[in-house]
């Protein structure tokens, strides 16, 4: 497999020629535009039978779930509990992962008759994970059984509090474990070093939905439903909200479960508050998308958790009033630019803090903290630090002396692994391999900033911290069609482990002059012709490439076609990811 490169100031750009027949073959087979053909063999799809199902994504392909460790025991003790009518009570994260996993298993304990309620702790004043002061309240309530959601598996102090104060505990949770477990009733976990599940990219969600097929088949033997069996496939929309949210990958039983999820959130039963927050997100009456649930849905739930109110959010999914779906969605909407104005300003301030003191030539990675940083934005203040610097980042903020922390990581370096170098210094940590938070002591700020340094420097090469793109296949105009456009639609949805498709384009000249749109003017839009056909591209925070289409007339340009506009209106639109001028040489590399 040959292969070509161009490092341009975002991306080193790479297309690998596969130079292979069978590309053509399969294409010819199955009458789908070659381009898609190499698509699917790079991303190890050629097998017939494997396309099938990758393209068909049927319900039966999700596994049972008593294949994870502890789930049968879960589900019948709260079984017992919903029997005997004890009060149970779900403890959840604030996030959207978090929220959706309380909303469903709320929903459907409800449903099925349980005395049920719920806990999510407030972020400002409670942070992340349980906490004695909210094991009280709960236990205050005469709550027989607490089940956690997307929490609690490194609680131990906390769960074994809770149990001392005469309750029962499950923790359903798909974080990392450390070395200790808690001591509760069970344990449902796929990524435990124990458990023999096939899958293990489930969110926090997805294991509530687990845990809801488990529990419906427990009560269905025992003769609950009397013949009429509730149908929780209308709970896919909430997986789907916390599955893309929460950037797991969208492969196995996460796409299935997305692909439905979607089609719901597309329909007439679309539940009354996320039809409510379609409306303020601009999306009534559109196709939902991963893009929309992960950049409009998704962000409007997250943002009053992250504001220090999640209950608006859970109120929001579990409603089924249409006035109060209405208020909720406006007061979510109103909500996020609120957020979003504080983030902007944080980050704004975090990149000149970076390029003032060169923090990115200095360190591998970046350690950001200021005690006037809003808590509730940190992590997206991480992400953007990640994206532009391509660098592991953490972002903290202070009060009394202890750091709250965020941190988000490059494909190259796990996070969680790294964090675990300098634990001894942390009061606490978790998370995962790209995303993580902890606390800190404030006098150890500047040994974690040597250490995540040391950490990085020692794991990763230089090659590490520069961004690839992966081109998928070369285009000619004459390729950009309604049949390609209909092949990449079967491919979706898109997101982690699934990304859109990227094609590239060369010697594209330029059909009008570029200019630049949007809040700061920070996206490019371009009309660029080839063979005599023209297209309509948008870059989006692509201001720095103000100079380079300036001075040059042709390019080599990187994209993905999307398609845009309402109804009959409806267009194909360029989406750029990059551009390089054709004097620039490609460089051959062997493999």
């Amino acid at each position: 497999m040959s292969k070509i490169s161009y490092k341009s100031h975002r991306y080193k750009l790479v297309y690998r020629n596969p130079e292979c027949d069978d590309i053509s073959q399969l294409a010819t087979k199955l009458r789908m535009p070659e381009c898609i053909s190499e698509v699917l063999h790079k991303r190890n799809l050629f097998q017939e039978d494997i396309l099938d199902t990758f393209f068909k994504s049927p319900l039966k392909g999700i596994s049972s779930p008593f294949l994870i460790k502890d789930m049968e025991k879960a589900a019948e003790l709260i079984a017992g509990y919903i029997d005997r009518k004890e009060k149970i009570c779900i403890y959840g994260d604030y996030d959207v992962d978090g929220v959706t996993s309380v909303a469903l298993l709320f929903l459907f304990l409800e449903e099925v008759g349980a005395d049920v309620t719920y806990y999510i702790p407030n972020r400002l004043e409670e942070g992340y994970g349980l906490n004695s002061s909210a094991m009280d309240d709960i236990a205050s309530g005469n709550t027989k059984l607490m089940i956690t959601v997307d929490c609690g598996i490194n609680a131990v102090e906390e769960i074994e509090y809770a149990m001392s104060k005469g309750m029962d505990v499950i923790i359903t949770d798909h974080h990392q474990p450390s070395e200790e477990i808690p001591k509760a009733l069970a344990v449902v976990n796929p990524m435990q070093e124990d458990d023999t599940s096939e899958f293990k990219g489930l969110s926090g969600v997805g294991v509530a939905f687990k845990l809801v097929m488990a529990l419906r088949y427990k009560l269905n033997d025992v003769g609950k439903f009397k013949g009429k069996i509730p149908n929780i496939k209308k709970y896919l929309d909430l997986v789907t909200l916390g599955t893309v949210a929460d950037v797991v990958p969208l492969v196995g039983e996460n796409r299935i479960i997305v692909k439905h999820g979607l089609e719901i959130l597309s329909g007439k039963l679309c539940r009354p508050g996320l039809k409510e927050l379609k409306r303020v997100a601009g999306i009534d009456g559109q196709k939902v998308t991963t893009t929309h649930v992960g950049f409009g849905l998704a962000p409007r739930i997250n943002a009053v958790g992250r504001m220090g109110d999640s209950d608006k959010g859970l109120r929001l999914l579990t409603t089924p009033d249409r006035d109060m779906s209405v208020y909720l969605a406006d007061e979510l909407d109103h909500e996020n630019k609120t957020r979003q104005d504080i983030e902007r300003q944080i980050i704004e301030e975090s990149f000149e803090r970076v390029e003032k003191n060169k923090l990115h030539e200095k360190y591998k990675g970046l350690v950001l903290y200021s005690k006037d940083w809003h808590q509730g934005v940190i992590g997206i203040v991480a992400s953007r630090l990640v994206e532009k610097y391509h660098m592991p980042a953490i972002v903290l903020t202070f009060d009394d002396g202890v750091g709250k922390g965020s941190g988000r990581s490059i494909p190259s370096f796990d996070l969680y692994k790294g964090l675990e170098r300098m634990q001894d210094i942390l009061l606490s940590f978790g998370g995962h391999k790209y995303a993580a938070g902890l606390k800190i002591d404030e006098k150890h700020i500047t040994e974690l900033q040597k250490r995540f340094h040391n950490a990085v420097d020692e794991l990763l090469e230089p090659a590490d911290f520069v961004a690839e793109l992966n081109i998928d296949a070369m285009l000619e105009p004459k390729d950009i069609d309604s049949e390609l456009m209909k092949w990449l639609e079967r491919m979706e949805p898109y997101g982690s482990g699934n990304r859109e498709p990227v094609f590239c384009m060369r010697d594209v000249g330029k059909f009008q002059e570029p200019s630049f749109v949007g809040r700061d003017h920070m996206h490019l839009k371009m009309f660029l012709e080839k063979d005599g056909k023209s297209f309509d591209c948008i870059g989006y925070n692509m201001k720095s490439y103000k100079e380079l289409v300036k001075n040059y007339d042709r390019f080599d340009i990187v994209f993905s076609p999307a398609v845009t506009g309402y109804y009959g209106g409806r267009y194909t639109q360029l989406v750029l990811k990059d551009i390089k001028p054709i004097e620039a040489e490609w460089v051959a590399e062997n493999e």
